[in-house]
């Protein structure tokens, strides 16, 4: 039975990191699926069935954990709405990034999420940023314009979305957090999907591609994989920092790289590489401060 807890911050750090990998871990595996998927599909038609499918398993979960009506109960409605819009920016974005770039190149430069989230923590939330930090931020930037490749109009453009996901990533991540102080995990996990339905089932309704039974059955391989990866990071927010898990983004590089040279025959180009650990390097840097000065206030406290 669900108590209390599921609705609280806990100061687990094992616990969600081990959640965090697992979770990491998931999401390049499907978006490999969805990748393949689209090469027949079109990105509204993916995007409602990615969320249609694994909205099944979370819901059957909430059964485990209270019932429906426990677990999808809010008292931030207003909040939800907000973080609904964001993660669908969030999404689209990247969905149209899969259609028209590696993995390898959508990964590197989500992984300015970090940076991006200095900035919206300092214009939205008041905090203060020392002026290494934006050095780092800085330093980061430069490696997102090695790793975007100028010269390629479509690969300009799928930079370019990628990064806009990635500013609407780390505005979702912020609200993730927030909502984890009173809202069950499982809600965080199923809202975006229900709001990804109602979106994408008016853009479908007419542009309908018929699937054989071999693909409606990835797509609920997908959902059931999603699904779990999207339930394990919601629960991982909830028993550690965001500062603990941060490092842990980095584990999706090696999972990306292996999966494009192993099904596309995509090898990361140098120019890739020497992008990647900048703003990688770059994210680190900022971490190391942030426990860093932690540690002192634990100190002095």
């Amino acid at each position: 039975m669900s108590t209390a807890s599921d609705r609280q911050l806990h100061s687990r750090a094992t616990l969600g990191v081990t959640l965090m990998i697992v979770g990491l871990a998931l999401y390049p595996l499907s978006d490999a699926f969805i990748k393949h998927l689209m090469e027949t599909y079109s990105v509204h038609q993916v995007t409602f069935l990615r969320a249609a499918t694994r909205i099944f398993p979370l819901f059957i979960a909430t059964f485990f954990q209270g019932g429906p009506r426990h677990v999808l109960q809010t008292v931030h409605p207003k909040r939800h709405i907000f973080r609904l819009l964001v993660n669908i920016g969030s999404t689209y974005a990247f969905m149209f990034a899969f259609s028209l770039s590696s993995l390898t190149v959508i990964y590197t430069l989500g992984y300015t999420s970090p940076l991006f989230m200095i900035i919206l923590s300092v214009l939205l939330l008041k905090e203060s940023a020392s002026w290494d930090r934006w050095a780092a931020v800085g330093i980061g930037m430069i490696g997102v314009i090695i790793a975007m490749q100028p010269g390629s109009n479509v690969f300009e453009w799928a930079s370019v979305i990628v990064l806009a996901g990635a500013f609407f990533a780390a505005l979702n991540k912020i609200l993730m957090r927030h909502l984890a102080q009173t809202e069950h995990s499982l809600a965080i996990a199923i809202y975006p999907n229900i709001a990804m339905i109602l979106v994408t089932l008016p853009l479908i309704i007419g542009a309908w591609t018929s699937m054989p039974l071999a693909h409606w059955t990835l797509f609920a391989f997908v959902g059931v994989l999603t699904a779990a990866a999207q339930y394990a990071i919601a629960q991982a927010v909830r028993f550690a920092k965001g500062s603990t898990l941060a490092p842990i983004d980095y584990s999706t590089y090696l999972w990306v790289v292996c999966l494009d040279f192993f099904c596309w025959n995509e090898a990361p180009e140098m120019r890739m590489v020497v992008g990647a650990v900048i703003i990688v390097g770059s994210n680190l840097y900022i971490l190391y401060k942030t426990r860093h000065e932690e540690a002192l206030k634990r100190a002095t406290a």
